[in-house]
């Protein structure tokens, strides 16, 4: 874990950590926000949090009714992971967060794009003593898009370690292709008639003797990974709260496929792309760096 109330670090990614994201699939750069600057952002999540459950607007992603084509039951004594979608359309406070240039700098070096948009942002919770655990997935899947230039930036807004439920990687799991969406409580896969035959299941990758990697951060601190990399989470078993700021990063240039991929949150129609188009408008903007 970093050193809490270090210096955010704001210089580019060096070669060997852009090689090491390469072959790992992850990377953990530092810290990206000052405990100011994340007292503030915690704020700021919780007021959003407050107004969208009013609204019905916050999600459980243990929730089987969100994974509608799969006859699984939810795990018994599992969850609630609590997600909400797009902090930046609906608060403009946190935009700042969510378009700090750092980030997007980062985020282009790693995908190899000369300017980079915002896929979506989220904000993820694991309640005290109840928040549940994430099966093993990969981020790609779940996304409308054509191609894998995409990354996600994971802000630690409290420290996190094992016992509060810190994410797993499967160190270069990456390198073995796109797999099937998982539901997130079980881990069974769905959308299976969707994807070519050659789209398998993620399987348990210690099984397959990948190097499984706890990662641990201090407040402030990000993780960034690959849309490819295999990733899971534990329940949250202390009695303090699990929260990040999740930003996710697409090429500018990558292709847009809609719902011919994947029922995204937002229609073809509303988003106004068609696919085939790059992905671009109102709803994926560049962030500038």
């Amino acid at each position: 874990m970093g050193v809490p109330g270090a210096a955010a670090r704001n210089e580019p990614l060096s070669g060997p950590e852009i090689l090491e994201f390469y072959e790992s699939g992850f990377l953990c750069p530092g810290r990206v926000f000052g405990d100011n600057e994340i007292s503030v952002l915690r704020g700021l999540v919780a007021s959003v949090e407050d107004r969208e459950r009013n609204e019905g607007r916050v999600y459980d992603l243990l929730d089987p009714d969100l994974w509608p084509d799969v006859d699984e039951p939810r795990p018994e004594g599992a969850g609630p992971v609590e997600f909400l979608f797009n902090l930046w359309r609906v608060e403009p406070e946190i935009r700042p967060f969510v378009f700090n240039p750092i980030l997007a700098r980062w985020a282009s070096q790693l995908i190899g794009a000369s300017r980079v948009r915002l896929l979506e942002d989220n904000a993820l919770s694991k309640a005290p003593r109840s928040g549940g655990e994430l099966k093993w997935h990969q981020d790609f899947p779940y996304w409308p898009l054509a191609q894998p230039n995409a990354v996600t930036a994971w802000v630690a807004l409290d420290d996190t370690d094992a016992a509060n439920g810190a994410m797993h990687m499967a160190v270069g799991s990456h390198l073995t292709g796109e797999r099937l969406p998982s539901v997130f409580g079980t881990g069974t896969p769905y959308l299976r008639d969707q994807r070519p035959a050659a789209v398998r299941p993620i399987e348990d990758p210690a099984a397959l003797n990948f190097d499984v990697r706890t990662l641990t951060l201090a407040a402030g601190e990000v993780s960034f990974h690959s849309s490819l990399v295999w990733h899971a989470s534990g329940a949250n078993q202390t009695d303090q709260p699990r929260r990040a700021l999740v930003v996710r990063f697409v090429g500018d240039g990558t292709i847009w496929l809609g719902s011919q991929r994947y029922e995204y949150n937002y229609s073809d129609a509303e988003v106004g792309l068609r696919a085939g188009e790059p992905i671009g408008g109102e709803y994926f903007p560049p962030i500038p760096f």
